[in-house]
């Protein structure tokens, strides 16, 4: 907000002083050498022996590879002077079939242990911790459990709680039932409703199966790694798997032997080794060789074809997907891994990758098959192209396509500027100050350790860049590996998925099918089993347990301030605000430019995503936007344009509407960064119809495939979207409208794209001037001076405002044109999916509202204790809760991949009332504030710093007020805003639903129903009327709604308090 802007008129090296005579800096990063010297080779430390150890300056850390004396377990720490500390056990856990059994194992091995023999003690650990990451997952051939914190009692307490959860589990049958799967009653209080499959599990894989492009990868994994199963699991297969499987798998896989601990962060190591062998000592060795498994022997090319389904979202003609596939060596060879991932990057990654050129820009395709790229995860690298978005005649050619680019390309050599891009990229991706770097490091090192893999060797940077850039001298070194692997008579494998239009119905036959077969086999006992089992399971499902014997933090651990960001303000002798955080960066500068479009035509509002992303994507009309893009990646970490819309802190009718600018780079390189976006921002060639064509067509394609993905955002999005202006604007801008939208575009005729540019350059007159400009600078104090006078010369090389521009915030009058009328309450899409998705809002209030901490806390207390249990444990769907924005003031109730909708929805309308009169505890009030905490004092990158107030005008003191308001919260503020905001609101509350059609959703019952698949009918007819207006794309075609809620960037909306 330009008015809370401190405006200080003095520049260069004088105003730099200034500036670092107030910035506060951190003291400088610690040696490593006495961690070093303590570790030593050969030094036995509580059990363990330590293997190696080696420091790597170059990223601030020191890896120390130890062995457990008794198990032969392997442990990595990474010491590092990083407060947010990772932990992480894994097994090797390869799958004999594909029911399921790791993923399912999982689930049920978090469902209580001997130590802690609670239902489900993970998730209730959630709100017993201030941890930033809690999961498990399920990799194809390994599991691990991975959590951080910064907190040193929270981090005792959560290892204490995965170390018994995966080693001494209870594996009780009742959770095998409610995790995996089972027979059971649609009404397991009725014996004489229909029996059905229900499974959390079980549901969970039905909608990934719902993703197209899951299924493309997934089927493309089973025929050329047919040695390693489905680790989630096939929904036709999952029923198979019985409980004695299941304990048998965890007997033989879920053992120290077979485990690889990883530590990270500035907690003693000797602490870790001393309780983790207290664990592993009671245990006896086994077998710690790993079983690797290995892809099929290509002798020969091979060729597989499997159906898949429609996308009702995209073209008709272009629902085929199609790729070739390499085997390129073993993965252990940790340096040629390197140079195989720059020749697949050269390969295929950008606007100047052959590939690109040859397979998306010629139109043969909308964009790569899900597969494309260098799979290093597996003991062979792995190497695939292909596309989606493909005709059926086009099939046959885009394999000849790819053949006949790698060949071309090798002929004609690899070009080296672009090989130096991509090691500046890895250079500034080393230096860029993450709040995930454990988390990263983690990912990166698992999946090769589990392929034997040398997780040390993996670590290197510095002596493996050094090398490379040596052998760039020999002549053709890079094209030697394209010979090696890729030309000639190489056997590849060819992997085809072909539309089906009876796939849906064919899934559905097949669990018809199973089910009544399975029915059939049932003997009367059996059959009286089976909802006994139901009933057993839904009273120990609603049993109140007691808990006390779950660690836990307090709310007392919780600081009553947060670390505030300092900031510093001055403005340009343009008049531009800019802010400024100093601090260290490793050298880098992060730019941010905020641009006001409150004064924006409503018509051109859909086309805002697209104006953001033709400015990195169509080129100047002097040079490529191949040639651009590699100049980007030469100087800078990435350059990006985005669409910024939020709600005032003070006001929901309020809204702003800006496009952000964002890059980073070296301190060094700043004046070529700002010169490029300025390149950017004046020169975009918005006439480059051929470009355009195929940046609209990529925006389509997969559209299906996000909704499956992220089908609850959608959903409350959709809900949200006549809660208040903000909401409605960015149902326009990120949803199932942008994606109907941008569909319909793609349906137009080439005659048509003038049209399309013409919108573009009305929004570009409106969006690229100085005026209603603000800007935001982090770097470190050295950086200022100059930061300072490229900062002022971008500003004055953009065009000054042609009339005065509006910083003031948009009204909900302002949008009464945007939508016509009054959106339903009730909106439902029939999408291609096995389960469903549910989103209901209701209004809150601002920000800064007394009531909105109360809001965001009982919305947690709501998932934990009511919610989760209902909508999950009881109705089986993969996830189900509620959600307070706080900086968008809505109060919003969610399902994910949802069995049950009808009960979903039931439940969620009486929610308020139960609300109202459950009997709180304080203990209920404390966990819930330490799982809201979670999020708001979560670690954030340096990027990150100040954002929240430059991006949502939120200051310090907005954060300070409403941190002290959550931790004062009571049981009497719960009720009262239940009563007062959820209670008696049937009228004010918005429903959305996005799946398979249901009896009960009918007109009727005053549902709005659109067809997924209407999105796009009808509009190739209603294409030539409406290209030949001025006014395309715009008007009645609008009224849909759409799903999205968080327009910030993650990290923003958890400390904003989401």
């Amino acid at each position: 907000m330009a008015s809370q802007l401190l405006r200080h008129h003095f520049y260069g090296v004088a105003r730099s002083k200034q500036l670092l005579a107030r910035a506060k800096l951190p003291r400088s990063f610690a040696t490593l050498s006495s961690i070093e010297d303590q570790y030593a080779p050969g030094t036995r430390v509580h059990g363990y022996t330590v293997q190696r150890t080696k420091q790597i300056p170059e990223l601030e850390l020191l890896a120390v590879h130890l062995q457990h004396d008794k198990t032969g377990a392997e442990h990595l720490h990474v010491a590092r002077d990083d407060k947010n500390n990772v932990f992480s056990i894994a097994f090797k856990t390869n799958p004999p079939d594909a029911t399921g059994v790791p993923h399912i194992l999982e689930h049920t091995t978090l469902c209580g242990s001997e130590k802690y023999p609670v239902r489900d003690p993970f998730f209730k650990m959630l709100n017993r911790s201030l941890s930033n990451f809690m999961n498990a997952m399920t990799a194809s051939d390994y599991t691990f459990y991975p959590f951080a914190t910064t907190n040193q009692v929270d981090f005792a307490n959560l290892r204490d709680v995965y170390l018994d959860a995966t080693l001494h589990p209870l594996l009780r049958q009742l959770d095998f039932t409610q995790e995996g799967w089972r027979l059971e009653h649609a009404d397991p209080k009725d014996p004489t409703s229909p029996l059905t499959f229900k499974g959390v599990v079980y549901n969970e894989m039905k909608g990934q199966m719902s993703d197209s492009s899951y299924l493309y990868y997934i089927r493309f994994q089973e025929s050329i790694y047919p040695s390693l199963n489905n680790s989630g699991g096939d929904p036709a297969k999952i029923t198979n798997l019985t409980y004695n499987q299941l304990r048998e798998f965890h007997a033989k896989n879920y053992h120290p032997s077979n485990s690889k601990v990883f530590t990270y962060g500035n907690f003693p190591l000797e602490e870790h080794l001393q309780h983790i062998d207290s664990t592993f000592s009671k245990f006896e060795p086994t077998s710690s060789e790993l079983d690797i498994k290995y892809p099929i022997a290509l002798n020969e090319t091979k060729r597989v074809v499997e159906e898949g389904p429609i996308d009702p979202l995209a073209d008709p003609a272009r629902q085929y997907k199609t790729s070739v596939t390499w085997f390129m060596g073993p993965t252990d060879d940790v340096y040629e891994g390197l140079c195989l991932r720059v020749v697949s990057s050269l390969l295929t990654d950008g606007h100047a990758s052959p590939l690109y050129q040859a397979l998306i820009e010629s139109d043969l395709g909308t964009e790569y098959s899900p597969n494309t790229g260098l799979d290093t995860s597996s003991p062979v690298n792995i190497f695939s192209v292909g596309l989606q978005g493909v005709t059926k005649e086009n099939l046959s050619a885009v394999e000849d396509t790819i053949r006949s680019a790698i060949q071309k390309t090798y002929d004609e050599g690899l070009d080296l500027n672009r090989v130096q891009a991509i090691l500046h990229q890895t250079e500034l991706s080393r230096k860029h100050k993450v709040a995930n770097f454990g988390m990263n490091l983690l990912y990166s090192v698992t999946p090769g350790w589990f392929n034997a893999v040398d997780p040390l060797e993996m670590l290197e940077w510095n002596s493996v860049i050094k090398r490379f850039q040596e052998d760039l001298n020999k002549p053709r070194f890079l094209e030697s590996f394209l010979e090696k692997y890729l030309l000639g008579e190489k056997p590849s494998f060819v992997f085809s998925m072909v539309p089906s239009e009876t796939f849906g119905e064919d899934l559905r036959s097949e669990e018809e099918q199973r089910l009544n077969s399975r029915i059939a086999t049932l003997t009367d006992k059996e059959k009286k089993e089976a909802y006994e089992v139901g009933l057993t399971l839904l009273a120990k499902q609603e049993e109140r347990e007691d808990l006390s014997c779950l660690p836990t933090l307090h709310v007392k651990d919780i600081p009553p301030e947060f670390p505030r960001d300092e900031l510093q303000h001055t403005t340009t002798t343009a008049d531009v605000p800019v802010q400024w955080r100093i601090t260290h960066t490793n050298g880098l500068t992060y730019f941010r430019a905020l641009a006001s479009l409150q004064d924006l035509p409503q018509d051109l509002h859909p086309y805002l995503p697209l104006f953001a992303e033709s400015l990195t994507n169509l080129g100047t009309k002097s040079r490529s936007m191949a040639s651009l893009e590699d100049e980007i990646k030469l100087k800078t970490g990435g350059i990006s344009a985005s669409v910024q819309v939020n709600t005032l802190p003070t006001d929901m009718d309020t809204w702003n509407l800006g496009m952000v600018l964002t890059g980073h780079s070296l301190d060094k390189d700043v004046p070529d960064m700002l010169r490029l976006m300025t390149i950017l921002l004046l020169e975009t060639d918005y006439d480059n119809h051929e470009k355009l064509r195929t940046l609209i067509r990529g925006m389509a394609s997969g559209a299906a495939d996000a909704i499956a993905g992220s089908g609850h955002s959608y959903a409350r999005g959709v809900a949200a979207s006549i809660t208040t202006p903000a909401s409605r604007l960015s149902e326009c801008l990120a949803g199932i409208e942008q994606v109907k939208f941008i569909a319909q575009l793609d349906s137009y005729d080439d005659a048509s794209l003038p049209l399309i540019s013409a919108k573009l350059k009305e929004i570009a007159v409106h969006a690229i001037s100085n005026g209603a400009l603000k800007v935001a600078i982090t770097c470190g104090g050295e950086a200022v001076a100059a930061n300072d006078q490229a900062v002022a010369a971008f500003i004055n090389g953009l065009p000054a405002a042609t009339t005065p521009r509006l910083l003031a915030p948009g009204t909900a009058s302002g949008l009464t044109a945007f939508i016509p009328g009054v959106l339903p309450q009730k909106m439902f899409y029939s999408m291609p999916f096995q389960v469903n998705y549910a989103g209901v809002c209701l209004r809150g209030v601002p920000y800064t509202h007394p009531d909105g901490a109360a809001l965001q806390i009982l919305a947690n207390m709501l998932t934990h204790k009511h919610l989760h249990g209902e909508i999950r444990e009881k109705g089986g769907a993969y996830g189900g809760g509620a959600t307070y924005s706080g900086a968008g003031g809505i109060f919003s109730y969610y399902s994910y991949r949802d069995p049950n909708p009808m009960n979903t929805l039931t439940t969620i309308s009486r929610a308020g009332e139960w609300a109202l009169h459950n009997s709180w505890s304080e203990r209920d009030l404390e966990e819930a504030k330490l799982s809201v905490f979670q999020g708001i004092d979560a670690p954030q990158s340096v990027a990150s710093e100040g954002m929240i107030y430059f991006l949502h005008g939120i200051d310090d003191d907005m954060r300070q007020t409403r941190r002290s308001r959550l931790l004062d919260v009571g049981i009497a503020d719960i009720k009262d805003v239940a009563e007062k905001y959820l209670v008696g609101k049937e009228n004010e509350t918005s429903i959305a639903l996005l799946g398979t059609t249901q009896e009960w959703i009918n007109n009727e019952n005053n549902w709005r129903i659109e067809n997924a698949g209407a999105l796009t009918a009808g509009v190739a007819a209603a294409a030539a009327a409406s290209a030949s207006t001025a006014e395309l794309g715009a008007g009645e075609d609008l009224e849909v709604p759409l799903g999205f809620e968080e327009v910030s960037e993650e990290s923003e909306e958890e400390s904003l308090g989401k």
